[in-house]
């Protein structure tokens, strides 16, 4: 199997929506987990788009923490995408030992050997990993051991979540009885529970519809109260800005907007980003002067790329 092959087969295989709830549960355990699980939602998106170095450079930033196999494998995946088969090597060198000899990892092993060089700094990485571990507050778990318990904890979160929908469709029983006996009173309780159950839906769908890139889906299903509701305004506007945007349904107003209304949002980067794309290519506003409000903020690979196109490193083409 070549390095094509072997990418789309990988990219196609993973599913990035089970590794995100993954990444959910764990930031209810340990902090560290919390930026991880947003820098993934980031990384997906940063995929589909084409954005592959970005992606991979995002990865780089993590902490050694045991996760599931198929992080490392969508990994790789990106990191074929951005540099081919020598930044593959690179990277599985830079795993620890247990990940290199992990069943799921053999496809890629079977691109060819690593590079002596690599080598030598594998077994660098390797002792740092080793220390890392010794000094975190949990020791360190086999890979495939950590894989059979985040297989556990997902099961025992579909059991849960089952139990949930049975004593929600309970609940919805019991609100029906009591609202023939006194109807005025549980109206607005039952229709505030409903307004929050759909916005909660809509927005889960139209994030499913952006990573397939079904963007017409998405486009149409944030819309309504998910764009007013509190708990998923902030997310539902900005997908819906994505969708919007590879529609050519967007102006610059759109982004500023968002920026305006949601200050403090993870997402104020990716906005910017955006922004300045449209900017450019379609000659509206100073894309240079959204470049720069970008490269003051946070560092982030979007912040990297803005210094770079501003000092004329690069452009913003690339």
């Amino acid at each position: 199997m070549n390095l094509t092959t072997l990418i789309q087969s990988e990219l196609q295989a993973i599913q990035t929506e089970r590794l995100t709830e993954w990444f959910t549960h764990k930031s209810h355990e340990r902090r560290e987990y919390q930026r991880m699980l947003e820098d993934f939602k980031a990384i997906v998106i940063m995929q589909q788009a084409g954005f592959y170095e970005q992606a991979d450079a995002r990865f780089e930033q993590w902490k050694t923490l045991p996760m599931p196999a198929e992080v490392y494998r969508y990994r790789l995946a990106i990191a074929g995408k951005a540099g081919g088969k020598r930044l593959v090597q690179k990277r599985i060198a830079s795993f620890p030992m247990t990940v290199q000899n992990h069943p799921q990892l053999k496809n890629w092993k079977r691109l060819g050997k690593l590079n002596p060089w690599w080598l030598g700094g594998a077994v660098a990485v390797v002792c740092l990993g080793l220390i890392w571990t010794q000094l975190d507050d949990e020791p360190a778990t086999p890979v495939a051991t950590k894989q059979t318990e985040v297989e556990q904890q997902l099961a025992a979160l579909q059991t849960e979540v089952e139990q949930l929908k049975e004593k929600n469709e309970q609940l919805a029983r019991e609100q029906e009885r009591a609202k023939a006996i006194k109807p005025e009173k549980k109206k607005t309780k039952t229709e505030t529970q409903e307004l929050k159950v759909s916005a909660k839906e809509a927005l889960e769908q139209g994030v499913a519809a952006v990573q397939a890139k079904d963007y017409k889906r998405a486009d149409s299903v944030l819309n309504g109260s998910v764009l007013t509701n509190k708990e998923t305004a902030g997310m539902a506007r900005f997908y819906k800005l994505i969708a919007a945007g590879k529609l050519k349904n967007t102006t610059q107003a759109d982004y500023i907007a968002y920026r305006e209304d949601f200050p403090k949002s993870g997402y104020i980067s990716d906005v910017l980003w955006m922004q300045a794309v449209y900017e450019q290519k379609y000659k509206k506003g100073d894309y240079r002067a959204t470049l720069q409000e970008l490269a003051k903020q946070p560092e982030n690979e979007w912040s990297y790329a803005a210094k770079a196109i501003l000092s004329g490193k690069s452009t913003l083409g690339n």
